[in-house]
C-alpha cells in the first residue's frame, strides 16, 4: 500500500463517500508517487525556504527566494508554472513580518537529522508519512526536551480540524521515534498553515480544547480497506 501523506488524509475527510472509495483505491494500487510531506512539490519553494528561515530567523532568506521566484516568472514558458511561481510568492509575502520566535522554544536548538526510514507511522496497519521540517532537542530545568515544526501548505489552506490532524500525526511522530531520549514539550510539537498563517501545536489537542479528528478517518479509511 502507498504511504497515506497528509493531503490523503485531508482529501479523504472533504470526499464524498464514493471519492472516498476511488481514494482508497488509489492508495492500495503500487505505483510511482512522489509528493512531499506537506502538500506536493508544488509548494517546494516556499516550504523549504521557510524551513531554512526558521533555523536562521531571518527575513533576508524570504526576500532572497522572492526575487528568485520572480526571475522564474519571467523565463517560465506555461502558465501552470507561472502560477506555481506566484503561489509561492504570495505565501513568502506574508511571512516578511512573521516573527518565527513565536514558534520555537527562547533557548538554544540542536536540530537532529530526521531518518527517512521512520517516518512511517503505523496507525492500525496504515502506514501515515511524517516528515517535520525540522526536529529539534532543547534543555529546560535539566529536562531534555524535543520539538518539531511541520510547514504544511494545501490550495485553500487547512481547516483549524485538518491542521490539528497533522499536529497529532506530528506528536505521533515524535511519540514513536524519540520518547526514549526526550521528553516531548507539546508547546513546540507544531504545524503550520503556510496559507493562512494558522498554526496548532499539540497542547491543546492534548487538552481537548481541539478536537483532531486523525483517528476517526484512520477508522473510516479502514473501514473502505
Amino acid at each position: 500500500m502507498n504511504k497515506i501523506t497528509v493531503t490523503d488524509l485531508v482529501d479523504f475527510v472533504r470526499k464524498t463517500p464514493r471519492g472516498r472509495q476511488t481514494l482508497i483505491n488509489n492508495l492500495k494500487t503500487p505505483k510511482e508517487k512522489t509528493p512531499d510531506d506537506s502538500g506536493g512539490n508544488y509548494w517546494i519553494s516556499a516550504l523549504s525556504c521557510l524551513a531554512k528561515a526558521f533555523v536562521d530567523n531571518s527575513q533576508n532568506i524570504i526576500g532572497g527566494k522572492i526575487d528568485e521566484l520572480i526571475d522564474k516568472i519571467e523565463f517560465a514558458k506555461t502558465k501552470k508554472a507561472k502560477d506555481m511561481y506566484q503561489g509561492n510568492i504570495n505565501i513568502l509575502q506574508d511571512f516578511e513580518e512573521y516573527d518565527f520566535t513565536a514558534i520555537k522554544p527562547n533557548t538554544k536548538l540542536v536540530f537532529i537529522k530526521k531518518n527517512k526510514a521512520k517516518s512511517i507511522i503505523d496507525i492500525k496497519n496504515l502506514p501515515l508519512y511524517a516528515m517535520p521540517h525540522h526536529v529539534f532537542s532543547f534543555e529546560e530545568n535539566e529536562i531534555q526536551k524535543i520539538g518539531a515544526v511541520w510547514f504544511v501548505a494545501k490550495k485553500g489552506g487547512f481547516k483549524i480540524d485538518e491542521l490539528a490532524m497533522v499536529t497529532d500525526l506530528l506528536y505521533r511522530y515524535l511519540d514513536t521515534n524519540y520518547t526514549s531520549k526526550y521528553e516531548i514539550d507539546m508547546d513546540y510539537c507544531l504545524a503550520v498553515d503556510v496559507n493562512s498563517l494558522n498554526h496548532i501545536s499539540y497542547t491543546p489537542i492534548s487538552t481537548s480544547e481541539i478536537k483532531s479528528p486523525l483517528m476517526q478517518t484512520v477508522n473510516e479509511m479502514k473501514v473502505l480497506m
